[in-house]
């Protein structure tokens, strides 16, 4: 009978602490050490062993109708990813350590929260994220707890406020496209400016420039009517000497004539 006994005690007493576990040890409530993962001997009714887990652990927490500084009520849902670095100290410092670093977590959030302006919290969550995160870990440090990040999932502004940015973040749209279109009409203005003092100069490209508008004008189908400014049909007509180079009217007005639609509605009107 006693050996039965002293087998079932010593069964009782194994403890295995797996690999990604810690092991603390207490004599008579007496911390006497820790015990790294494998197979250990925890005396039953002498001893007491608390295994605590040291992979990176996930928290979600949130703050309700928090004022920003800027004085509008914010919704926010923010995870932590968090480890016991320390496990003696997550033992011995504080009671419950996965309780209070969620409630640190909290109540650095909304320290966050109330210190910043609306436009930051939409626009520069990154900042906000790394703020957050090195307040909580200036308080975490000393309980043995390893702060590694903290992301913004979500947040939450009032609906009639909502409205407000959307119609802000339409105007703002506008007023870059008016922006864009306005620069690309001062090149344009710059470009004709650049072509009006070339055909100033020379005559030659700019009767060759009127000949190119009217040929591409009476290639297409859709145009049956044409009604030409007196300087172009003058131009037909007059196709003088130019540049030491005299070209046939005649022929031309032959090309022009084959380019021509051969409608009754087709006109050629000063």
């Amino acid at each position: 009978m006693v050996v039965v006994i002293v087998v079932l005690y010593f069964f009782s007493s194994i403890r295995i602490v797996k690999q990604w576990d810690e092991m603390l040890v207490f004599t008579l409530g007496r911390f006497v050490g820790i015990r790294k993962p494998g197979i250990h001997m925890v005396y039953s009714f002498v001893q007491r062993a608390t295994i605590i887990d040291k992979r990176i652990t996930t928290t979600e927490f949130r703050t309700e109708g928090t004022l920003s500084r800027d004085k509008v009520p914010v919704t926010l849902l923010a995870v932590m990813f968090w480890k016991v670095s320390d496990v003696k100290r997550a033992a011995l410092e504080v009671k419950n350590y996965r309780e209070t670093i969620d409630l640190a977590a909290q109540s650095s959030l909304r320290d966050i929260v109330s210190r910043s302006d609306l436009e930051t919290l939409l626009s520069d969550q990154q900042k906000i994220d790394d703020r957050i995160a090195e307040l909580i870990r200036e308080r975490a440090t000393s309980w043995g707890i390893e702060v590694q990040n903290v992301q913004i999932r979500d947040l939450e502004i009032p609906s009639s406020l909502q409205d407000v940015l959307s119609r802000k973040a339409q105007a703002e749209a506008e007023k870059g496209a008016r922006r864009i279109y306005g620069e690309a009409e001062v090149v344009a203005a710059e470009e004709y400016v650049k072509a009006a003092l070339l055909y100033e100069n020379s005559p030659v490209a700019f009767r060759l420039r009127g000949l190119n508008v009217l040929l591409e004008a009476v290639k297409s189908d859709q145009n049956t009517l044409l009604f030409l400014p007196t300087e172009l049909t003058d131009m037909l007509r007059a196709f003088g000497p130019v540049a030491g180079v005299t070209p046939p009217s005649e022929p031309l007005a032959a090309e022009v004539a084959k380019i021509v639609p051969q409608n009754e509605d087709s006109t050629l009107d000063r």
